[in-house]
């Protein structure tokens, strides 16, 4: 790896998910076999200067090939440094785009080739795990992560300057990691770390702006309004510096936003909220993404307080929590100034319906939580004294039925199926060798545990933590030991019950045996998506757009609202379908659909972010108002926009019955 890319690159190239492609776009675009020097080995740096041109004309259509041919060309030459440069750019391509399960063989593979090559105690050997361990960070296999990030934290030790801007990137990535656990005391240390030498080094003011940022989200999760508002200024204070021109300004003034907000200092979050408005539109244009939920956050705060003047005039002293906007963490680890820019994400309820907010959970304390505690300070143990001899095929995590696998769970829920508890799953043949020792030892653990407990569960729910063979959980859950291999065997298998397979998270999974199940779950065949799109856009058209109006026009009113429902559920499966099952997951059943809902509408890059505000004002307002009818409308083009934009139609017609035979069309060309 004779390149001089930094870890700080995190081998994520600048590709911003929101960013449209242009495959006619005029870029050079070379081929692997330029790559090579007069002496037979890779170009790198002429490989990573094509590749940059390659992002640079937004031609992300043609990066894939490009890498694969690349590694292709290394293999050819015998230069096995050339492949792990390569590996590099490919592990982190793939992880912008959420392909995780193609990802972690990679991730073994750069690994295994630096050791061979003798690289450790290397600068080199440094940025392979870092990578690799961001990887398994974006892959949710948090305790594998750690691991990696502590080891590389020892190798950079000896290999990297202590002013290295490497070594406040490695540390901004463990920081992340830990808030990402909602471990954010132990964020906190990281943090001051990464910016203690950011600001040693004195060349990154961007990077300085955006660690403040990420501690003051951190230090406002933790109760400490006073410290996360100074690191909040910090950060905007650094883009007075006329000099620096960064989209990432925008995130600091969207966090100082949201720190004035949860103080209560509600004009002073407006003008930071207008202010981050003002760049992103500067940057990206009014119909970017970012805008609009940096729009909706802005609209949650004037709700407040208009909200504040009215209760100043009856009298009454509003509560506006439930209005909260959120913000992203400014990610320390973003590869190019203007194309990652971390947006705000949308607030819980939005301006469409100022009555519609999202209830908030007030004991931190969730299943989820409650269960990685336990796995951490009980059950890892156990396996480290027990069975060290087989814990790198020991898998744990919390992943099935229940509010808690979902981390919708609150105070309410803890009435049945609550507790300390987790689960581990093994392969057949390690069941078979010690599956029944490790539930008696698993039983043995301490049936209180940090003030809850003993778990309460119910006779019908079946067994939901313990000890299970991989294939007997999914059979539980599913009906299947494995997914379908089947095209026709998918069609068995509904969004709920998909949803209840893949949820949750996993702990631990050294062999990745439960993992590589699990995605294959999310991994629906496009052919499936495809049908069930056209399926929700029938329903949808069916409900909303012709019955509803024919209930409504011979008074039935329940039959409207069931109208209502029905739209409701169509369109949220829909939007789950057209954002990928692979990235986002199902539909999760009716109790939690708009809980879902309302999550994937907050995460950047989202398609069709803007119907769940639209669908929770329809299923709040009267079904004969013309309201009503404008909502169902509203929310029929944005789907017809979102299928023109995926290439799924060619027609602009917002009738949706009338768009399923172009997504069947694409049924027949994606056999």
């Amino acid at each position: 790896m004779n390149d001089n890319r930094t870890a700080a690159d995190d081998g994520v190239r600048p590709n911003d998910a929101s960013e449209p492609t242009h495959p006619d776009a005029a870029a050079p675009c070379a081929t692997p076999t330029d790559f090579v020097t007069s002496e037979g080995m890779f170009d790198v740096p002429r490989f990573h200067a094509a590749l940059d041109a390659l992002f640079a004309a937004h031609r992300t259509d043609a990066v894939e090939q490009f890498l694969l041919d690349a590694l292709a060309e290394t293999d050819d030459l015998g230069d096995a440094r050339g492949r792990l440069s390569v590996l590099a750019e490919l592990i982190g391509f793939y992880r912008s785009r959420g392909r995780h399960a193609e990802n972690l063989p990679l991730v073994q593979q750069s690994i295994e080739l630096a050791l061979s090559l003798g690289l450790e105690g290397t600068p080199e050997f440094t940025t392979t795990l870092i990578n690799a361990a961001t990887e398994l960070r974006a892959a949710k296999q948090y305790d594998q992560s750690e691991d990696l990030y502590r080891r590389a934290i020892e190798s950079a030790a000896s290999t990297l300057p202590a002013t290295s801007h490497d070594l406040a990137a490695l540390h901004n990535n463990l920081a992340l990691l830990y808030q990402e656990t909602n471990r954010n005391d132990k964020a906190i240390p990281e943090f001051d770390a990464a910016l203690e030498i950011l600001e040693r080094c004195g060349d990154s003011a961007v990077d300085v702006a955006s660690t403040h940022s990420n501690l003051a989200l951190t230090l406002l999760a933790l109760g400490r309004s006073d410290e996360a508002l100074d690191h909040a200024r910090a950060a905007v204070q650094a883009y007075a510096d006329p000099s620096i021109d960064s989209a990432h300004e925008a995130a600091a003034e969207a966090t100082l936003a949201t720190v004035l907000f949860r103080r209560g200092e509600l004009s002073g979050s407006q003008a930071h909220y207008d202010k981050a408005l003002s760049i992103i539109r500067e940057r990206y244009g009014e119909d970017s993404e970012y805008y609009r939920v940096t729009k909706d956050n802005s609209d949650a705060v004037r709700d407040a307080i208009a909200a504040t003047a009215h209760g100043a005039h009856d009298g009454t002293a509003p509560h506006v929590a439930d209005a909260d906007p959120h913000v992203a963490s400014s990610s320390a680890d973003a590869a190019d100034d203007d194309s990652s820019a971390t947006p705000a994400e949308p607030a819980a309820g939005s301006s469409a319906d100022a009555t519609v907010r999202t209830a908030h959970v007030v004991d931190p304390m969730t299943g989820l939580r409650l269960a990685r505690a336990y796995w951490e300070e009980c059950g890892k143990p156990l396996i480290e004294r027990s069975y060290a001899g087989v814990r790198s095929r020991i898998a744990a995590g919390l992943v099935g039925h229940g509010s808690e696998c979902y981390g919708f769970d609150d105070t309410i829920s803890r009435d049945h199926d609550f507790g300390p508890g987790f689960c581990i799953w093994l392969t057949d043949d390690d069941y078979a060798e010690f599956g029944e020792r490790l539930q008696r030892d698993y039983d043995a653990l301490p049936q209180t545990f940090h003030g809850f407990g003993p778990r309460l569960e119910s006779d019908h729910a079946g067994k939901r933590v313990g000890v299970f063979r991989i294939g007997d959980f999914f059979e539980s859950v599913t009906g299947l030991r494995q997914a379908p291999d089947d095209d026709a065997l998918w069609v068995t298998l509904d969004e709920p019950t998909l949803s209840a397979a893949t949820n949750g998270q996993v702990f631990a999974d050294p062999v990745g045996a439960f993992s590589h199940a699990r995605q294959a779950f999310k991994s629906m065949p496009e052919r499936e998506i495809l049908r069930r799109v056209s399926q929700r856009l029938g329903m949808a058209s069916q409900a909303g757009q012709y019955n509803l109006p024919r209930m409504v026009q011979r008074g039935d009113m329940p039959a409207a609202r069931l109208c209502t429902a029905e739209f409701c559920t169509a369109v949220t499966s829909l939007v789950f379908l057209v954002n990928n099952p692979l990235t986002v997951g199902y539909m999760p059943y009716y109790k939690w659909q708009f809980a879902a809902l309302r999550r994937l509408s907050s995460r950047p890059g989202m398609r069709l972010t803007g119907v769940c505000a639209e669908l929770e004002a329809l299923t709040a307002c009267d079904p004969a108002s013309p309201h009503a009818a404008t909502l169902v409308d509203s929310v029929c083009r944005e789907i017809t926009y979102a299928l023109l934009d995926l290439g799924w139609t060619r027609s602009t017609e917002t009738f949706l019955e009338w768009q399923r035979p172009y997504v069947e069309e694409l049924m027949t060309t994606n056999p």
